[in-house]
């Protein structure tokens, strides 16, 4: 009876390390996967951050990762944060991790840069801030929690990019109505795709109907129609992680206008002057007719008709005593005063 009991007890030890063996094969199997892994025991990862999630070149990105253990899961809790190799026999470089109650920081180039969001991550926030981010941090992401026998992990690809820099606005044309301009934007760094937004600075945004917006290159194309055509645009340069923009105001063309008060200056002036001309001739022609058809009252006829004989002056003669004399000479008629 003893004997068989023993046998029974060595059987059931020997399926037991069996299965064992068999976890942990599958475990290890599991680690190297691509996908996320959610066993079938009580612990479980019930909230992550999307992938991918995208962050700024000199920022700071939240890595979220929280779990839930179960009773079944009597072991210590494990913690890991990785980055996955892009080759499958690559290894794992640590950014941090948590076992038990205490915490370890990561390998270089993450070392001082990362910290858990939560001071006490067992209690079911695992997740991590990663802070002055650099193009290199680009990569596939692991968060790993362990409780034996239970184990969970998810992947975040995560993409650092630049932000675009500050955009230039620059006109293109002449501004007069019925020519064509075009208004450019460009953003001389930003990682790609960047693509460009036009508006107008007014109260609706909208764009002139015939409006064209070239996203890829920066470019909008106007036809001045009309004079609200004019006034002040705005380029915004956006990517997956920022944007920035700049103001173009339209207006006609200075030097255009420059010339036509220029003229308007010197023809005003000149126009008046004639006017002023032409009045004063006018009034002066009027007047002299009116002088010609007046009669004066003892007005002394012109001097330079009157015959040389009859000029000499009688001093004897007062002008009181003036009268008219007539003299006949070969039948003409002549009068003397």
């Amino acid at each position: 009876m003893s004997r068989f009991s023993f046998n029974k007890l060595f059987r059931q030890y020997t399926c037991s390390g069996k299965e064992m063996l068999w976890h942990l094969y599958v475990v290890c199997i599991a680690s190297f996967l691509p996908f996320n892994v959610h066993p079938c025991h009580g612990l479980k990862i019930i909230s992550s951050s999307t992938s991918p999630t995208y962050a700024a070149v000199g920022d700071s990105v939240t890595l979220s990762c929280h779990f839930n253990l179960s009773p079944e899961d009597l072991g210590v809790l494990d913690i890991e944060w990785s980055i996955r190799p892009s080759d499958v026999h690559g290894k794992d470089a640590n950014i941090i991790w948590c076992s038990g109650d205490r915490i370890y920081d990561g390998d270089d180039p993450f070392k001082g840069r990362v910290q858990f969001v939560s001071p006490d991550p067992a209690s079911g926030n695992a997740s991590i801030t990663i802070t002055d981010l650099t193009p290199t941090d680009t990569n596939t992401v692991q968060c790993k929690v362990r409780k034996v026998p239970g184990i969970a992990m998810i992947n975040v690809r995560l993409h650092v990019m630049e932000k675009p820099a500050l955009p230039e606005c620059n006109l293109e044309g002449v501004v007069e109505l019925g020519h064509k301009v075009v208004l450019k934007c460009r953003s001389t760094q930003g990682s790609p795709p960047v693509w460009f937004r036009w508006s107008k600075l007014s109260r609706d945004k909208i764009l002139p109907n015939d409006a064209y917006v070239d996203s890829v290159q920066g470019d909008l194309f106007l036809t001045v129609t009309r004079e609200d055509v004019l006034g002040t645009y705005v380029c915004t340069a956006q990517n997956l992680v920022g944007m920035d923009t700049c103001l173009l105001t339209i207006k006609f063309n200075s030097a255009v206008n420059t010339v036509a008060a220029t003229a308007a200056a010197v023809i005003v002036p000149m126009a008046i002057i004639i006017v002023i001309i032409f009045v004063f001739c006018h009034k002066k022609r009027k007047i002299g007719q009116h002088s010609d058809n007046d009669i004066l009252e003892d007005e002394m006829p012109p001097h330079k008709w009157l015959p040389q004989r009859c000029q000499q002056v009688i001093p004897s003669i007062s002008v009181q005593n003036l009268g008219k004399v007539i003299h006949r000479d070969n039948g003409k008629t002549l009068l003397v005063f």
